[in-house]
């Protein structure tokens, strides 16, 4: 799978160097059947599972887990996470990175590539849905997003083979899911991406939006529980 990161981040600077330019003022982190509809006992592999598993990274004690917003700023979102990663969230991809939490001090630092990059205090409100960072030069607002939104929607009616349906991990730690309902999921250590898919036939049409949709093709063979997905191997696991 080649994604043509010069391209994509050339893209992301275009698109966010703008709406960042006011801001100023103010990495885990994953033969063929015949095409077929989804059966019953697959049902369980469907992107309600896959939400489930990515909302797990964004609950916790600390009021600044989960996914935020600038205030004013749809293009671009942040996630902060439990496990001690951060992630800058553009359409349904979204890269890795470290971030430092102190709580009692009231810090927060993280280096993305554009944005919040730096350590900041700051303050939260009482109804924990506005973060308010700010260092010497710099000040953001942020408000709290209800939802995880790395996840696309479902189209109707997919061609899927249901050998794929679940988890699989390669022994790179690499993470793949299949959905039974048209969604598939990747994380590739420093990436993590959602996507809708078609695959019959050993053939994998996935589409994911980073600035528009990106459309990517993909061979595979499922045997024995195990996949061969672009010559790599993966084995069936549960997150």
């Amino acid at each position: 799978m080649k994604k043509f990161l010069s391209i994509s981040l050339a893209v992301m600077i275009i698109l966010c160097s703008a709406v960042f330019s006011g801001c100023t003022n103010n990495n885990e982190p994953s033969p063929t059947a015949a095409a077929t509809e989804p059966q019953t006992e697959a049902v369980k592999y469907s992107s309600s599972e896959l939400k489930d598993y990515l909302g797990s990274f964004t609950t916790g004690k600390s009021p600044v887990y989960g996914t935020w917003k600038i205030d004013g700023i749809k293009a671009v979102s942040y996630i902060f996470r439990n496990d001690g990663y951060a992630q800058m969230v553009m359409g349904t991809e979204a890269d890795f990175t470290k971030f430092e939490l102190d709580e009692k001090n009231k810090t927060l630092g993280a280096a993305f590539i554009l944005g919040i990059n730096g350590t900041y205090s700051y303050t939260i409100s009482s109804d924990n849905k506005t973060l308010t960072l700010t260092s010497d030069d710099s000040k953001y607002v942020l408000k709290k997003q209800a939802d995880y939104n790395l996840l696309p929607k479902a189209k109707k009616n997919p061609k899927l083979d249901k050998d794929l349906f679940g988890w699989w991990k390669s022994s790179g730690k690499q993470i793949y899911f299949f959905g039974s309902d048209g969604i598939m999921y990747s994380n590739t250590i420093s990436m993590e991406t959602c996507y809708t898919y078609n695959a019959e036939n050993g053939k994998i049409r996935a589409i994911y939006d980073y600035a528009g949709d990106v459309k990517i093709d993909l061979t595979y063979s499922v045997k024995n529980d195990k996949l061969t997905l672009e010559g790599n191997k993966f084995k069936r696991f549960e997150p």
